[in-house]
Parts: C-alpha cells; structure tokens; sequence
C-alpha cells in the first residue's frame, strides 16, 4: 500500500512567470543585450520521482530564459530563470501537479562549431495542486544539458537532471527530469549580428592611369578576423568605390575561418575609365563588404576603408615599365601628328624610290618624325619639381607625367614626357617602341626592322649605334636634344647605352641592373596604354610639309653618309 503525503500549508508567492518575464524585458533593453547571448529554451519533460512509491512518473512542460556571457573563446557563464508545469499520478489520491520556477548560475562549453555542453544549478519555489490543496514549497535542481547548433538562432536542446522538491517538515519529493526540445537565440532572431571584424592593413598608392592594373594587383590589405563561436564558411570579399566602379568588385575567397583565426587579403578592384577624370587628388571613401555563412546562416558585414586616390597625371617610379600606360597610339592629336609626317614621306619615296638607298623604312619614319617635331618647336624643358635624376632613384617618390597630347600642346617637357611623346608618335605608325633606362635618365629606342645577321642600312653599312634585344636591332634616340639632328640624338644615345656598361636589367622594371630597354609592347601586357579624356580637343598646327621634308631629306643624308 502507498504511503499518504501530509502536505504543510504555506502562503501563496507571486507567480515566477511574471518574474521570468520581468527579468527577460530588462535583458533584452540593456545595453549588456548587444555583448551577451539572450537564448529561450522550451522543452517537453519526463519527470521520474527517484525512491518514492507513492508517485508514478510524469510529464510537463519547461521553459527557460539563459542569460550568457563569453568568458573565454569556448565558455561562457550566465544565469538562467526558469518555468515549468508537470503532473504526477498519485496512488488513489488523483494527481500531484506543479507549477515552478528557479533561478541560478550556468555554464556552457563550445566543444565543436556545432556542439556545447551546459551545467546549471537553480533554486527556487513550486505551487502544488493536490487533493484540493494549494501550497508554495522550496526547490533545488541541477541539470546538464547539451545543445545541437543547427543555426545561429536555433538549437536542439537535450537536457537531464535532478531536482530536490520540499514537501513537508519531514519529507521531500525527488526527481529525474528529462527532455528534448528547442533553444531560440533571442538576439540573433531580433537583431542579429555578425562577430567578425575587419580592418585595413596597409594601403598602396592608386593612380588613375593604371587603373587596369589594379584588377590583378592590390590597393591595399585587409584582415579579417572571425570573433564568432563557431567557424564560418564560403566567405566571400568585395570592394566598392562608388562612381569609378560599376558595381563592387570580389576580390577574394575562403572556404572557411575558424573561431579566432584571422587571415589577410590583398585587395583588388575593377576600376572603370572615370578614374582617368581625376585631375586632382581624391580622399575617396571605399567599402570592403564580407559574405560568409555561420552555421549555414547567411550574414554580411562591411567596413569602411578610407583612401587617397592620386590624381591621373601622378605616377611613382617602383616600375619603370609603369610609364608605358601612358604611352598611346590611339591619342588623337598624337595620330594626328604621325601620319600627317608619314603621309609626306610616303609621297617622297613614291616619287624617288631609290633616294634613300636600302635604308629600313622604319628609319626612315623615326627620323621624319624627330626633324618634325624639332620644326614644331618641342623643347626639352627640365621640371626641378620632378627630376627623373632624383626620382628614379626614389620608388617612393611622386612624379607627374604628361600625356603625349599634353606635351605637343606645351610643345615641351622633361625626359621622360619627351620620350612618351616620341614612343606614342612611332607607335602609331606601327613601328614598335621602347624605353631606354640608364642611371639618372630616360630615353627611347626603336625597332629598326632589320635582324641581327642582315644587319645593314645601305648596301653592307652597318646599323651603328644599334642595341640587340630579344633577337632585333634597336636603335637608341636621345630624344632631349632635338635641335641637333636625328644623326646626333642617334650617336648620343648609343653612348649613353654603352657609357653606362655593367648588367642590363632583368627585366622586371626595378634597375636590378646599371641599364635596361623595355620594349612598350611587352609592358602594355603588364600596364595597359590609355588614351585620357580630352585628348582630342585641340589639334597640333603642323609645320609645313615642303619644309619637313626638306629638313628630313638633309637629316637621311646625313645619317646614311656616316
């Protein structure tokens, strides 16, 4: 026969779900909300009484607001405020049901992105209903439980524990609670967020005329940290600048990130032909956007990453070969210039063929287009602000550039904006160019069109002066001095080539070596030729044709004579 329970009346308490919610509403409109994890577990429950024959096992319903904060990368500690109904079968006396609720500290720990171990231990008070009689009693449990992340926001939850119930002066209920349920992160439904952090390591200079350039190679470099409990997956990075994009460039990826890692990323970006409006320097407010999934959730975060974008005629020398951008066949004035020259020799050699001998023809349009120039009035105009002498020498320092249609409209410029000038000129008559770098100077060199072993002007005269590179005569013009005659700027430049002797460059456009030529066609494969806006607003007044020709013929005589 079952033993009877003699309960002991006690004064009603208030109800601990206005408690729990009283506690909930003063978490979630804290400030601490946006630091810690608010989570509401509910559960269905098998309460199993342990030693006692009088009661038979039962079920309820539990439910549970956790309060949590991080301790270290993999634990946390909180508190919990707790509810739950059951209802026991009491031998012949109907059935014991309790209404409860408890409060205490917990602890959790993330073992794996997916999996956390939690123990907590509460007190509090239950109301019991039996046999007609109501009273408040004391309890105290302890539980552990372990939760499955199936996303950020939503957990299954397993728990198991003991609670001691009082009942009377002299005897107490003992049970086994168990149950399976759900685990809502309060904060990740209501206002989610994304623990990962970002910031801007390093910043390269960004100059509009390599604006192409920057598709492969980087602006600058970012870190990015993943402050989340668990890994996150399929991150994906993008860079915007508003106006000289299309739209937000991705620039890198990475299948995953562990909780605490870092890792950093050179930044790249698909600039559009704006950038080349730039007459002035910029400090231009850009974005890096990060995609990734935590837990299978998708979530984003970006930051902000203030930079200076140069203005379109600046440009540093850490890469020779850089100055080939601004090199272009396709400016109009430029065009203009060229086969305007190339038109009136053509007529010239059509009407004496034989004038010039064997002469290449390529030579023959190098020297046309140097006595031109001369005729137009180009000066070499030495800049004291931009010194190639001093600036070569500094792959930090700034420079500025003209295009070639800048330099026909100044009718001058310094080394290297004659040399751009001058490469542009034979590039649009198809005649290939080059860069000739010896210390402190700048100049140019042409495809003459004759191979080393057919190495001959007229007749057996040898190409003097001439530079053999990858299997091709190169003639070298000192384009600085260009009221000298296109026979001296030739001779002058073949000294300063040989005059600086030693190792020629590798070819990676950083002066590895003393003296270095760089044919423009292998560095527009590294940095693109531009053509700027504006370029085709004014048209050069050219010199007469009569006297160009006039001055060419004398200058090929010249030439071939020696």
């Amino acid at each position: 026969m079952k033993k009877k329970y003699k309960p002991t009346n006690h004064t009603n308490g208030i109800s601990f779900f206005l408690l729990s919610a009283l506690i909930g509403s003063f978490v979630v409109t804290s400030p601490l909300f946006a630091e810690s994890e608010f989570n509401l577990r509910l559960t269905p429950q098998l309460l199993v009484p342990a030693g006692s024959a009088y009661f038979d096992p039962g079920f309820g319903a539990a439910a549970a607001f956790d309060w949590d904060f991080l301790i270290g990368r993999n634990l946390s500690f909180g508190v919990f405020a707790g509810a739950a109904y059951a209802s026991m079968a009491a031998a012949a006396n109907g059935n014991f049901t309790m209404i409860e609720g408890q409060l205490g500290p917990s602890l959790g720990w993330r073992i794996s992105d997916r999996w956390t171990l939690g123990l907590d231990a509460g007190v509090g008070v239950y109301n019991y209903s039996f046999n007609g009689t109501n009273a408040v009693k004391p309890l105290a449990g302890l539980g552990l439980s372990a939760y499955f992340h199936l996303l950020p926001s939503l957990s299954l939850y397993t728990e198991g524990g003991y609670t001691w119930h009082g009942f009377s002066d002299t005897e107490s209920i003992h049970g086994v609670n168990i149950g399976l349920g759900l685990s809502l992160n309060l904060g990740e439904i209501l206002r989610p967020q994304t623990r990962v952090s970002g910031e801007r390591l390093k910043q390269e200079r960004v100059f509009p005329v390599s604006f192409a350039w920057y598709e492969k190679n980087s602006i600058a470099t970012v870190r990015i940290t993943n402050n989340e409990k668990n890994a996150i997956t399929d991150m994906r990075l993008s860079f915007m600048l508003e106006r000289y994009m299309n739209q937000g460039y991705q620039f890198a990826t990475r299948t995953r990130l562990g909780p605490g890692e870092s890792a950093e990323f050179p930044v790249t970006a698909l600039f559009n032909e704006t950038m080349l409006d730039l007459t002035e320097n910029i400090n231009a407010n850009t974005r890096i956007t990060l995609d990734y999934r935590s837990l299978g959730a998708k979530k984003s975060m970006s930051f902000p990453a203030a930079m200076t974008i140069y203005h379109r005629n600046a440009f540093a020398w850490d890469d020779d070969r850089r100055a080939a951008s601004f090199v272009s066949a396709k400016d109009p004035a430029v065009s203009y210039f060229a086969n305007f020259t190339a038109q009136g020799v053509e007529r010239l050699l059509r009407e004496n063929p034989s004038r010039f001998g064997t002469a290449p023809k390529n030579i023959l349009l190098a020297a046309a287009l140097f006595e031109t120039l001369n005729l137009y009035g180009i000066n070499y105009v030495v800049d004291p602000s931009s010194s190639f002498i001093e600036l070569s020498e500094n792959a930090s320092a700034l420079d500025s550039l003209n295009y070639p249609y800048q330099t026909l409209f100044y009718r001058g410029g310094d080394c290297d904006d004659l040399s751009i000038l001058f490469c542009s000129l034979l590039e649009a008559l198809g005649i290939e160019s080059a860069f000739v770098t010896v210390p402190g100077h700048i100049y140019i060199a042409f495809d003459t069109g004759v191979l080393p072993e057919g190495n001959a002007v007229n007749n057996k005269q040898q190409v003097k002066g001439a530079i053999e590179h990858g299997g091709r005569l190169w003639l070298p013009v000192e384009i600085t001095i260009p009221h000298g005659g296109f026979l001296n700027a030739v001779e002058i430049g073949a000294q300063e080539w040989n005059g600086a002797g030693g190792a020629e460059d590798t070819g990676g456009g950083d002066r590895s070596g003393i003296r270095a030529l760089y044919p423009m066609r292998e560095s527009w494969r590294v940095y693109r030729s531009i053509s700027v806006p504006g370029a085709g607003d004014r048209m050069p007044e050219m010199p007469d044709e009569e006297e160009i020709l006039r001055v060419f013929a004398d200058s090929m005589t010249e030439f071939i004579s020696k």
